[in-house]
């Protein structure tokens, strides 16, 4: 049941992202929001069902420096830097860019893509039109929501309960609309079949129901259920599990070359370097991404013993 705070929370992000819509219908510019108020609406009815704290929003590649324009001229402030080049490294880095609302009371995210480019998960989702309070907005169609829920539980390992709860509601509301074998098919042509599967078996753990074939699929898939055991029990293994669930081994490889190799935000704010120095973060994000996980593996050695 919603509280009262989160309730207003609620409705004072629904009016920011309805300000923002219109922002860029101004400018020309298509958005698709997607997760926050509208995903709650979308399936439970009830903007104040789920818990957020951010407006997610994704543009085309090719408008993204039109919609931070319009941002900026707005008033929305951003963690972007000024300088040119450092933009241009930070924009090729992140999948998402960082804004607060004039006043900074919301936080809001700008998509590039669905996942981080490290992630290579190339996925292509169809937008369609629908309705969210009296206006027609963007959304995503129910079987391409499923794919982008999967993957996005994947990323963090599963570790929240209302990701695959979130899940099961999508089932239950659309999977009578949802070609399940041709869903399958897509999953598989972009190397995300076994997540896939994985979030149909963590849904109908929570009471979805699914085409007996499909269930059949995942109960005699092994990996998938070995993933299933290991799914929830620690969000902090997100780009490992993600890396487990994809089938494919080239695409286990780039995922693994990539968020070894590729230089971030983190690696530019922890040292700021000229222009004429910047090929010197890609060693520098080589050794913080071995000295994270070599910590990360003494503590749990150290839990283990």
């Amino acid at each position: 049941m919603s509280t009262g705070g989160q309730v207003r929370s609620s409705l004072l992000f629904t009016g920011e992202l309805l300000r923002l819509l219109d922002l860029f219908d101004g400018q020309a510019i298509p958005a698709l929001p997607f997760k926050g108020p509208v995903l709650a609406d979308l399936l439970y009815g009830d903007i104040a069902a789920r818990e957020y704290c951010d407006l997610d929003i994704l543009l085309p590649k090719q408008d993204i420096g039109r919609g931070i324009a319009a941002l900026l001229a707005a008033g929305y402030s951003t963690d972007l830097p000024t300088d040119a080049g450092h933009r241009k490294a930070y924009l090729r880095a992140r999948y998402e860019i960082h804004f607060t609302s004039p006043g900074g009371g919301i936080a809001i995210e700008i998509h590039q893509s669905f996942l981080p480019p490290a992630y290579a998960f190339g996925f292509n989702p169809r937008w369609e039109r629908r309705t969210f309070f009296d206006r027609e907005i963007f959304g995503l169609a129910p079987a391409d929501l499923f794919i982008l829920l999967c993957a996005h539980g994947a990323k963090h390992a599963w570790s929240e309960p209302a990701l695959a709860r979130d899940l099961a509601r999508l089932a239950d509301l659309f999977g009578g609309q949802i070609c399940w074998p041709e869903l399958l098919r897509d999953a598989a042509s972009i190397g995300a079949r076994h997540m896939v599967l994985l979030g149909v078996c963590l849904a109908a753990q929570l009471g979805a129901r699914f085409p007996g074939d499909i269930l059949r699929q995942c109960r005699n898939d092994g990996p998938v259920m070995g993933l299933a055991a290991r799914a929830g029990r620690d969000g902090r293994e997100g780009p490992r599990f993600f890396i487990r669930t994809r089938e494919r081994m080239r695409d286990k490889l780039v995922c693994c070359a990539r968020l070894a190799l590729t230089p971030n935000e983190e690696d530019y704010a922890f040292l700021p370097l000229p222009d004429m120095l910047r090929p010197l973060y890609y060693p520098i994000h080589a050794l913080r991404v071995a000295g994270k996980y070599s910590l990360s593996s003494l503590r749990n050695s150290s839990l283990g013993s």
